[in-house]
Parts: C-alpha cells; structure tokens; sequence
C-alpha cells in the first residue's frame, strides 16, 4: 500500500536503509515475541475461557522479561550492529518497542482467528494499515524525515495498535494476570524450540539483504527489497488463507476420520496448483505497475520480482505442509528441517551474491524457498501421519 509513496519521497539507498530495519526488527521478534501465538494456538481449542486468559497473561510476562534481555545486549553491542545493518544506536533500541507491540497484537489477532472472526480481524489490521500509511504520510510527505520518518511510522501505529489490543483483551476477557508456571513452561516448551525454525526464516528473508548492503551498498538493497516487497501480493494471500484454514484442519484432525484426512491431501495439491499459477499472474501484474506507478529510480527492481512471487508461492505450499507439525507439537523437528536449510541459504547466498551479482540472492531465496517445502514435507509425514501418497484409501 505504502510502496509507490516510498519510491517517490525515498532514494534507493534510503528504501535499503528502511529494509534494513525490517531485517532488524525481524529477527529481534524471534527473541522477543519467542513464538508465543504459536503456543497460545496449540492450547487454545483445550482451555476454558479463563484459563485461556491467564495463559495470555502470562506470556506476556515471558515477553517483557525477554525485550527487556534483548535491551540490554542491544545497548552493549549497539555499535556493532549499527555498523552490520547501517542504522543509527537510538534506533535499534526503538526496534524492542516496535517488536513487543507487534507480539502483544499478534495474540489479539490470533484469538479473533481461533474464534472464526474474520470481521474483527480483517477491521483491525484495515485500520492498523491505515494507521501507518497516515503517520508515513505525515512524517515523509509533509516533514520530509527520509527514512527516518518511516521508522517512526512503524513505531507510532504499531504502538498506538498496542495500546488498543491491550484494552479490546481486557474487554473480551484475555486479561487475568496470574503468575501461572505451567503455563510459563508449557510456553517455553514451545516456543524456545521454535527459535532455531524462526531464526531460519529471517535468514531466508533477511541475510540476503545484508549481503547485497555490505558488497553493493544500501542503494542496490532498495531495489532488490522492492521488487520482493511485490512479492507480498502473493504472501498476504497465502498468509491469510493459512490463518483461516489452521483451525478447520486442527478441528478435522481431532476427529481422526481417514476420509476426511485424505480430502485434506487432495486440497492441499489443489491449492499447490493454484498458487504456482497466482505467482505467474502476479508476477505479470507487479511489472507493470512498477514500469507506471513506480518512480524512474526503482525500474530495474522488476528483474527480481518473478523470483520473489516463486519464493513466496514455496513459502505459501510450506504453510500447508507444515500445520501437521505444529498440530502435533512436533516443533523440534521444524526447528532441525529448518536449520538444515538456514545454513544452506547462508553459504548459497554468499556465493551467488558475491560472485554473480544481487540477482544471485533472487535465486538463492527461491532455490532455498523449494528446498524448505521438500525437507519440511519430509519431516512432517514423519511427525503426523497423512496419506500424502495413498489417498483414495477409505477405512
């Protein structure tokens, strides 16, 4: 939505510097919000509504404590990092605020989608998007900040959407503070071993950034994180039916029905179909809008954007794989399927970047993108069992 006022009001090199921070403030979520929704996902269809409200409560304790951690490794190596991603000290602070909004909204969102109420959730991140359209109007438009007005818009709308998603819980009833250490540990037990698996997705989606600003410069990371930010089209899609369709399947495989199980597999091949064709399709449509809607300065980022649509459409089919493992609580082995493919992407990305250019890390995420869907199908027939390959079989 943001996208074509950025392009006008931002260099290049100031778009790699706000990409950046996203890469930044990506990676901080891990270790601040530590997967917590996911937790709260895994127990919610097996507590009353009171003790739902008390395990909220107490991942949020969990939370604080752990932004407060990351504040204080920021403040002793914050020089470090502001040389690594080319972002000012008082920025990376900021960064613990932005991401301990973020993961106390996640959950607001996440109650709403448990509950089947899409109506409430489609108004609410309307209204959050709005929100940060209007403040980066503000900020870049009127005042001309640069890309420190765009920083500042994230933080504004994301805290202002804090505040609001604390009282709409309060309201419904999430909120009981009670110091609950099960809940603490059944918490932890999830969501520490998910740190690995989410650190993986930031080096999918993060690292290659890093490198193309480090040999390239922030200018080159513009483009390249434009032509992928098209590929967000696809990924909201993807994102939002993987929300809506996450409980329909915990529903049908808590009854245990092979019949049911085996039009599960039939739809999630359909919808591989499907997406791989939406990729194409928006690929098609993100060039034109960046050869007509997009300022002269950002052109040549249409050479990524095929690239990132197939990255996304990978991500999306890995979704549909993938909610076996979690259903099964089987997190272990999505952290160790996506740690063998981190690594990879580390070491292919270095190579392609530094000895074939930046649109060697287009190829890197969309190789490392397939890759993910195999090992992570792979690991999830192991951890639940789905007639993946047999499903014309009836009890």
């Amino acid at each position: 939505m943001v996208l074509p006022l950025l392009t006008y009001y931002l260099s290049p090199s100031d778009y790699g510097i706000v990409s950046n921070y996203t890469v930044y403030t990506s990676i901080l979520l891990i270790f601040v919000g530590l997967n917590m929704n996911g937790a709260l996902a895994a127990n919610f269809y097996k507590m009353k509504r009171e003790e739902t409200a008390q395990y909220v409560s107490n991942l949020f304790i969990v939370t604080f404590i752990a932004g407060v951690i990351c504040c204080l490794i920021i403040a002793v190596f914050s020089k470090q990092l502001s040389h690594a991603i080319f972002i000012p000290p008082m920025f990376l602070i900021a960064g613990v605020a932005i991401v301990f909004a973020q993961a106390v909204t996640v959950i607001n969102l996440d109650l709403w989608r448990m509950q089947e109420k899409p109506m409430q959730f489609g108004i609410y991140q309307i209204s959050q998007s709005v929100a940060n359209v209007g403040f980066t109007i503000i900020l870049v438009v009127i005042y001309k900040m640069g890309w420190q007005g765009r920083i500042w818009a994230v933080l504004l709308s994301t805290v202002l959407f804090f505040l609001i998603s604390l009282f709409i819980l309060y309201k419904r009833g999430f909120l009981k503070f009670a110091y609950k250490r099960e809940y603490i540990n059944d918490a932890l037990k999830f969501g520490v071993p998910m740190i690995p698996h989410t650190l993986g997705i930031w080096i999918r989606t993060g690292i290659d950034r890093i490198y193309i600003s480090r040999f390239y410069g922030t200018s080159e990371t513009g483009l390249y994180s434009t032509g992928f930010q098209f590929g967000l089209l696809l990924s909201f899609l993807v994102l939002a039916f993987h929300n809506a369709y996450t409980p329909h399947v915990y529903k049908v495989l808590s009854n245990d029905s092979v019949d049911k199980k085996n039009k599960l597999v039939k739809f999630t091949y359909g919808y591989f179909a499907v997406v791989a064709v939406l990729a194409i399709v928006f690929s098609g449509i993100s060039i034109i809008i960046i050869r007509y809607f997009l300022s002269s300065h950002y052109q040549e980022s249409s050479r990524y954007v095929i690239w990132a649509m197939f990255s996304q459409a990978f991500q999306g089919m890995y979704f549909m794989v993938g909610i076996y493992i979690f259903y099964a609580k089987r997190t272990k082995s999505i952290a160790i399927a996506t740690s063998i493919v981190a690594i990879t992407q580390l070491l292919l990305s270095y190579i392609l970047v530094k000895y074939i250019g930046p649109i060697g890390a287009a190829y890197s995420s969309c190789i490392i993108g397939l890759l993910n869907l195999f090992v992570v199908w792979y690991f999830s027939a192991r951890s639940f069992q789905m007639p993946w390959f047999n499903f014309e079989r009836r009890k």
